[in-house]
């Protein structure tokens, strides 16, 4: 009776153990889900912004500088851009170029994006059946 005691409690124990696994999982996923979502979000807005430069052209508009610092410059033509392409560099593209190159990342991170919800919801139902488990060993006591 107590072997089979103890080994229950070994079991709770387990599982509580997985349950706190799975929940910084979970909170690291989500985390991952957040970035994700706010970096597609900036993918569209250059996007939208491609798709206005005639209407901008021979406007004023503020760039962002460091530190929350903001200049009022007039927009003559654009016809290049500097791109982000990863580990600290830039690259001049030509609008059609980039637009290309921004798509392309968009939908990398479409890509990205689906696979971390499947596994948000794998995890979730981790969560669940731990959790049922947790609760049929402490009711069964």
């Amino acid at each position: 009776m107590a072997e089979e005691r103890s080994k229950r409690e070994d079991e709770i124990n387990r599982l509580f153990y997985l349950q706190s696994l799975y929940n910084q999982q979970y909170e690291a996923l989500m985390n991952e889900i957040t970035t994700m979502s706010i970096a597609q979000a900036a993918l569209d807005r250059n996007l939208q912004l491609f798709e206005k430069r005639d209407t901008i052209k021979g406007t004023n508009i503020l760039v962002s500088g460091e530190g929350g610092t903001y200049f009022e410059a007039n927009v003559k033509d654009i016809k290049k851009v500097l791109t982000y392409v990863g580990a600290g560099y830039l690259v001049e593209k030509d609008i059609e170029q980039a637009k290309e190159f921004i798509g392309k990342n968009k939908e990398m991170s479409k890509g990205t994006l689906e696979r971390l919800a499947g596994e948000k919801q794998k995890l979730e139902s981790e969560i669940m059946r731990v959790q049922y488990a947790i609760e049929a060993m402490q009711q069964d006591r």
